[in-house]
């Protein structure tokens, strides 16, 4: 196998999957000086990247794009594996089903697509979130007929909307390394590409795996905690939950990120990964407390927060920047915490009207339908009877995938 000098020194990486978080990442280790061949399997998507014609939502992609030097897309898996001896994967894994927390069917059909092309002497690393036990039981298994090969783990912990700043100025950066040598070349490739010299934890694929959905699980802990004072102060006449909070997040053994109260944790990541953490747990024999309560707690929140609006009896209501997270750029409305207490106020027989920017009304006119009503603006702006957006107060991008 190439030693980690030798990977150091040719500066040479591979990437299968170019989505929104692999070709950020691709584009970040770029300018960090390596030589990029990514792949992916839609044709115009790989010629809009070399033509550096590609239009993306997300913050800095463009730019970076064009400034790019060392990038090149195919459409070929093997030009990927010839071009380098690390190799990140970044598909997608989706929601799954049952003790399926995420569906890895994506990412084991590519363990096998590399299997089947019998690379020898290759570092491979996964980026997209796991159940933990994935990279002993099932990855390590379709890789075992590649000579002198590895597998390590090493997702991100990032928001969708911020991506590049995310990568660029990381907390933590986990690596979940298969042996010593791929893992200081990680570290060193994680060293160049950022610019605030975060912590970088490096243990197990094991250990990094169930890492991973904890940092997320004690997120959602600490806003569904946050919403519980929140909601017990709103009960207390002459208390501010404002005031409560700040001053919880105050104590350094707390921290002033998501403790203040706002609308619940919602997006493609927090959710389930909180999920995914107890149905492992389960697996091994544990009960996982916590993690039930703190997805129970989120879901009562909104009810909470929709009987608050129900109790100012109004004709009709009117929910604003409805995406994901406050202020989102990109369209994501997956379990979007005020389209859940919209929701709550259409089945108590309310007029309600979603009012957004155009790209978000359409998505969410294709999710719902008839359901709402709708209202196009520039800006969201919050209606006479709108809790705005503004999920803990705080940004999640320092934690949220």
């Amino acid at each position: 196998m190439s030693t980690a000098r030798t990977i150091l020194d040719t500066k040479r990486a591979g990437f299968i999957g170019l989505g929104r978080l692999g070709l950020c990442t691709a584009l970040k280790f770029e300018q960090a000086g390596w030589d990029i061949v990514g792949s992916d399997v839609f044709p115009a998507y790989v010629d809009s990247i070399n033509e550096k014609s590609l239009r993306s939502s997300e913050p800095g992609v463009e730019e970076a794009l064009r400034s790019s030097k060392r990038l090149r897309a195919t459409l070929n898996l093997r030009e990927v594996i010839d071009h380098a001896d690390v190799i990140f994967i970044l598909v997608a894994t989706p929601t799954g089903n049952g003790e399926q927390a995420y569906d890895t069917s994506a990412l084991s059909r590519v363990l096998n697509d590399i299997s089947n092309l019998r690379p020898k002497n290759k570092h491979v690393v996964i980026c997209c979130t796991v159940l933990p036990g994935y990279i002993s039981n099932t990855g390590s298994y379709l890789l075992e007929n590649c000579e002198n090969c590895t597998l390590s783990y090493n997702p991100e912990f990032i928001a969708q909307g911020e991506i590049m700043q995310g990568l660029a100025t990381p907390d933590v950066v986990l690596i979940g390394e298969a042996n010593k040598e791929i893992g200081d070349v990680l570290q060193q490739m994680y060293e160049t590409a950022t610019s605030n010299q975060p912590r970088i934890c490096r243990m197990s694929p094991q250990s990094a795996e169930i890492m991973k959905l904890s940092v997320n699980c004690f997120v959602t802990t600490k806003i569904s905690f946050a919403n519980m004072i929140g909601d017990i102060a709103d009960a207390t006449p002459g208390a501010d939950k404002f005031d409560i909070l700040t001053a919880v997040g105050a104590d350094s053994r707390v921290g002033g990120k998501c403790i203040l109260p706002g609308y619940g944790f919602g997006g493609p990541c927090f959710p389930r990964d909180n999920r995914a953490l107890g149905t492992y747990a389960k697996m091994v024999g544990i009960n996982p407390l916590l993690c039930d309560a703190t997805d129970a707690y989120n879901t009562l929140h909104a009810d909470l927060m929709a009987k608050s609006l129900l109790d100012r009896d109004l004709d009709e209501y009117k929910v604003s920047d409805v995406a994901y997270k406050p202020n989102c750029p990109v369209d994501i409305i997956e379990e979007s915490q005020p389209l859940e207490v919209a929701k709550r106020l259409v089945r108590a027989g309310k007029k309600v009207i979603i009012s957004d920017r155009a790209a978000i009304v359409d998505l969410v006119r294709r999710t719902y339908g008839r359901l709402f009503d709708y209202e196009i603006c520039d800006t969201a702006t919050q209606g006479v009877a709108s809790i705005p957006n503004t999920t803990m107060g705080n940004p999640l991008s320092s934690y949220a995938k």
